[in-house]
């Protein structure tokens, strides 16, 4: 049998092919555009294709982030976050896993750090941006890690040689309660790990409390121009209005974050700021010398309501639940949690705001089906 190439027998189809690709007199040409097509192709297969082929899935930061707080756990009020980041990888961008403290020598002062979350999570496309606060050591809460320029080389170099060393994509700067007289310091260490981790090819984020109606041994320190202008993100904590130093009250009031989001957009382009959005819940007596205010997830809060058979109103002008009951001892308990309307009517403010995209702290708190209602709200898959 005969076979044919466009109408040609197989040796016809070789005979002319010859005669105009290499006996014509323009062979040279034709040869050299062989030739760099053959070359171009091979390159592309091996630069592109090929690792495309052979590496792990790797899932692109889309234009609305979504990160996912993490702790390793303690005790039964603080469950492990990794079943629950497993069961959810299609909804988050971002790991930021709460394993690294600063102690007042600059030093690294905890470390629960755990590979295998980080080989599941990469495997998975997701970014891995530690969480790293301030060891609350003697007075001042570390300020010492930066208050001087030695200090401050100090501690940004151990902090880039801890990202290098574990190749992470960046750091979450998440200091609290220094002293309002540390601002200045506090920019400056904030600009210094900025351009040491830039130098890596890594992020910095920096996380930080509202302004708005919050004293300034809260927010005093931050100075929030010169902390936007350094970082790559400003994740705003949209939560603990009240909490346990106070009297009770919502968490996280949906006007005051509204408040809170407009108050850091004065300094901060909303393509950097990503909202933080809480699943815990505090437990108050309503009388405050019979016992003490408890920090819990909304998740075991709405179980105490179970259990008390307390009723969960909705207040609506701050858009945030609450119940009160009766402890064992007899005493008026009043709980406030964030649960799964407060985390959508969040996502909706974010998304009105044009923020960058919002946070969730944290993995293993919300109660059972919230973080279905983020992914429907987002799309995405889980």
């Amino acid at each position: 049998m005969v076979r044919h190439y466009r109408g040609l027998g197989l040796g016809e189809a070789g005979r002319r092919a010859y005669q105009e690709v290499i006996a014509s007199p323009k062979r040279n040409l034709a040869v050299y555009a062989l030739v760099a097509t053959a070359w171009v192709t091979l390159i592309v297969w091996g630069r592109l294709i090929l690792p495309l082929a052979t590496t792990p899935y790797a899932k692109p930061l889309g234009a609305f982030h979504v990160v996912a707080f993490f702790e390793n756990g303690a005790g039964p009020f603080y469950p492990d976050s990794f079943p629950v980041l497993r069961q959810n990888y299609g909804l988050f961008d971002i790991v930021s896993p709460f394993w690294h403290s600063v102690d007042p020598a600059g030093e690294i002062a905890s470390d629960g750090f755990r590979p295998g979350v980080v080989r599941e999570a990469r495997s998975r496309g997701l970014k891995i941006i530690p969480l790293v606060n301030n060891a609350k050591d003697g007075a001042g809460n570390s300020w010492d890690a930066i208050r001087t320029q030695a200090a401050r080389s100090r501690t940004v170099a151990n902090l880039a040689a801890l990202a290098e060393a574990r190749g992470y994509d960046g750091l979450n700067i998440g200091f609290e309660l220094l002293p309002p007289e540390a601002r200045l310091d506090y920019a400056a260490f904030i600009d210094e790990l900025a351009s040491a981790l830039r130098t890596q090819g890594q992020v910095l984020a920096v996380s930080a409390f509202s302004d708005v109606e919050l004293p300034p041994v809260i927010s005093g320190f931050f100075d929030y121009e010169r902390i936007g202008q350094a970082a790559d993100y400003v994740i705003l904590l949209g939560y603990d209005r009240h909490w346990t130093n106070t009297q009770p009250g919502p968490v996280s009031p949906l006007p005051w974050v509204e408040a809170s989001i407009d108050s850091l957009l004065k300094h901060v382009p909303a393509r950097k700021v990503i909202l933080a959005i809480g699943t815990h819940a505090y437990d108050w007596p309503q009388d405050r010398g019979a016992g003490l205010p408890e920090y819990l997830p909304t998740a075991t809060a709405l179980d105490r309501a179970a259990e008390a058979g307390a009723e969960v109103v909705n207040e609506e002008p701050v858009r945030q639940r609450f119940f009160t009951y009766l402890d064992s001892t007899g005493a008026a308990r009043e709980v406030w949690v964030q649960d799964a309307g407060h985390i959508a009517d969040k996502l909706l403010l974010a998304r009105r705001k044009g923020l960058r995209g919002v946070a969730i702290w944290r993995l293993g708190f919300s109660e059972p089906g919230a973080l279905d209602t983020l992914a429907r709200a987002l799309g995405r898959w889980r």
